[in-house]
């Protein structure tokens, strides 16, 4: 497997393709979802771009955090720096799936001559909105089933006037109560089945997988999850491409509006047969879709 030291830390890194004049790096969700479900979409994307995916540090195949270790989303940042300087890139393109696009905002706006482009995919950029959003999306859900703990959490997320990490814990809460697979994933076109058919995955220890835990943990306790990431992009000069899934829950209308009304250079793409995940509903329109905007806009 290939890695990188960044930080005494070895970070699990995937480049596919070798076109050095376009660039592009993926920073996945979750927090802690790991890269492995944009392979499919990277190799596709490899034929036009050179194209670096990598698990966060703490996710999957990279290493672990240790219970005492400092972590954050600064922390996150400075770490993709140093894998900048160490793989010898002068400027990247810079794509941010759901927890991503915050990391992806973040990274941007402190080091903004280091990004050619910025590709928001789904983004999760204000997460109380997101969170009340989806309680709306599961409403007709929860509402026709016998579960009232997830009913009362339900109107918690709704009416609750949040300012700290209880909302991350509830939304995490509530979603634990949802049983339909294709709905808990924010997926439209495609059901659950054919999400995981049609992921990357390996054979990979569930211990591994445990890791994940402990980064999702330490970016909930840092509580910089929970801020509003929206006004940062009045400051990013980048181009900017957002795209968003009709039927996708987290990016809601509220930051749509807000991005589309607030931010010069932006493009948006509607995915009109998707949820959260148009890479994988939506393949061969997301591919020609970052390919444009990178190379032939």
């Amino acid at each position: 497997m290939p890695y990188i030291k960044i930080f005494d830390k070895n970070i699990y890194y995937e480049i596919h393709g070798t076109n050095n004049d376009n660039t592009l790096v993926y920073f996945h969700g979750g927090p802690g979802a790991s890269c492995l479900d944009f392979t499919t979409q990277a190799k596709e994307l490899s034929s036009k771009l050179k194209v670096i995916i990598f698990d966060q540090c703490g996710v999957l195949r990279s290493d672990r955090i240790m219970e005492d270790e400092a972590y954050g989303m600064d922390i996150q940042v400075e770490m993709i720096e140093e894998m900048r300087k160490k793989l010898n890139i002068d400027k990247w393109s810079v794509l941010g799936h759901s927890y991503g696009g915050m990391l992806a905002c973040l990274y941007t706006h402190t080091y903004p001559s280091t990004v050619n482009k910025l590709i928001l995919d789904c983004p999760s950029l204000n997460f109380i909105d997101s969170a009340k959003s989806t309680a709306y999306y599961l409403s007709d859900y929860v509402s026709k089933s016998d579960d009232n703990k997830a009913k009362v959490l339900l109107q918690k997320i709704k009416t609750t006037d949040y300012t700290d990490k209880t909302i991350i814990l509830d939304l995490i809460s509530l979603l634990g109560h949802i049983k339909d697979m294709q709905l808990r994933n924010y997926l439209h076109a495609i059901t659950y089945e054919e999400y995981v058919k049609n992921t990357y995955v390996e054979v990979i220890p569930d211990e591994m997988w445990a890791k994940s835990e402990t980064h999702l943990m330490k970016l909930i306790d840092e509580e910089k999850m929970i801020e509003n990431f929206l006004p940062m992009l009045k400051d990013i000069s980048n181009p900017l491409l957002l795209i968003n899934g009709l039927y996708d829950p987290s990016c809601s209308e509220n930051q749509i509006i807000y991005i589309k009304e607030n931010v010069k250079n932006v493009r948006q793409v509607l995915f009109k047969n998707s949820g959260h995940f148009p890479r994988i509903e939506e393949p061969a329109k997301y591919t020609q879709c970052v390919i444009n905007f990178l190379i032939n806009q």
